[in-house]
């Protein structure tokens, strides 16, 4: 009998070491997906971003028009709810402001964070800026409880960092399904050289054992409300099969790791290992032009206009694996993991590439960016204590 109630308060122990965080998906039609837009961001965020004084650090936006993987946060006391993107690519929580100008659109028809109502905050006062390719986001800094989800066990306490936002740029937020973005990289490029909100969860052991979050993406079309799970503080082995495969990072700045080779039916296309960065905040997988426009052919995808490549919808059972070899391990995408199939509006499907090729110049590249497509198929782990991400075989449900 001991046995057993220890076994129980074992199992209660580990599951209250876990937070899940539910997301929600958003689909495109082909008018919405815009790849000029997503290439605009990528180069803004990972050629005008790469500084080494965080102070000026840049930062892509039109991408964030195309996010589809979004969840649940609250700000204060009483709570202040947001739906935020979770973004792997940036290190900076920041969500619109109560005293936005009436003419900021994307600010007014979303969620708004007012200090004043919150007897936990304080307005520092201090000015925040975010340059980006359309213009710029300001705001200032506030100090308040951020929680994840809607428990209140992950939570900060009232010092946490976060920009609200005054002014955001051009019309990419108006139409976002989230209010703001929840940055999840490194401190070493954020902004004003505000922590992140998980910093303060890793330094609590007793409910962070871990320090780690793990990201599982649904990629069923059909069931738009679950869009997947964030889990903070360990991996939940019902989202994956087999082992986790660990690649060390590069550098502490992005989630960077080594892409050891990408290959199709025996043919590599990279010439040794290259830098990748692991970006949820990112809806493609991008890589260098020359071995891109290679792989388009392989797959037999016909050039479009803006860098896209279209694919008949019919031929995606039988197009080849494209394989990726990340911590000594083969990860294999199909042809439905990497073909986006979207609606055009005339009751038809077009699908697309969802490879698209960039030239990201020393010393940031050349470079790989593994996005959604790639963090679709791959349960993804992102291992703060450790400084590695590991990948597994997500499992469909």
């Amino acid at each position: 009998m001991t046995g057993r109630v220890f076994l129980l308060l074992a199992l209660v122990a580990v599951a209250s070491a876990i937070q899940r965080i539910k997301l929600e998906k958003r689909t495109y039609t082909r008018e919405q997906y815009k790849f000029p837009a997503i290439q605009e961001h990528l180069k803004t965020k990972y050629i005008k971003g790469y500084v080494p004084n965080n102070d000026a650090f840049n930062e892509g936006l039109s991408d964030y028009s195309n996010a589809q993987y979004y969840g649940p946060i609250v700000i204060g006391t009483p709570p202040q709810n947001f739906q935020v993107l979770f973004d792997t690519g940036s290190s900076n929580l920041w969500v619109p402001c109560a005293n936005c100008p009436f003419g900021d659109i994307a600010c007014r028809m979303h969620n708004r964070f007012d200090c004043k109502k919150s007897s936990s905050c304080t307005a520092t006062g201090a000015s925040f800026e975010i340059q980006y390719g359309t213009g710029s986001m300001k705001g200032t800094v506030d100090n308040d409880i951020v929680c994840f989800s809607h428990d209140t066990t992950f939570c900060t306490d009232k010092t946490q960092g976060l920009a609200c936002a005054t002014s955001e740029p051009g019309i990419t937020f108006v139409a976002a399904k989230f209010d703001g973005i929840f940055g999840m990289g490194w401190d070493t490029i954020s902004v004003n050289k505000i922590s992140q909100p998980m910093d303060q969860i890793f330094a609590n052991s007793a409910i962070c054992p871990n320090q780690l979050f793990a990201f599982w993406l649904s990629r069923d079309a059909n069931d738009i409300a679950n869009g997947g799970e964030i889990t903070l503080c360990d991996t939940d082995s019902n989202h994956y099969t087999g082992n986790i495969a660990w690649e060390p990072l590069v550098s502490m700045d992005y989630w960077r790791i080594k892409l050891g080779a990408v290959s199709i039916q025996g043919t590599t296309f990279t010439n040794g290992p290259m830098d990748s960065i692991v970006d949820t905040g990112t809806s493609l997988l991008t890589g260098p032009s020359d071995i891109i426009k290679k792989i388009q052919h392989k797959i037999g995808a016909i050039p479009l206009l803006n860098g896209e490549y279209e694919v008949a919808c019919s031929k995606i059972p039988s197009l080849p694996n494209i394989t990726f070899t990340l911590g000594g391990q083969n990860f294999d995408l199909q042809g439905k993991d990497y073909i986006l199939q979207l609606s055009n509006g005339n009751g038809g499907m077009t699908c697309l590439s969802g490879f698209m090729g960039m030239d990201i110049p020393a010393p940031a590249g050349p470079l790989w960016i593994l996005g959604d497509v790639f963090i679709g198929r791959f349960y993804s782990v992102f291992d703060h204590g450790n400084k590695r991400v590991g990948f597994a075989t997500s499992k469909s449900k």
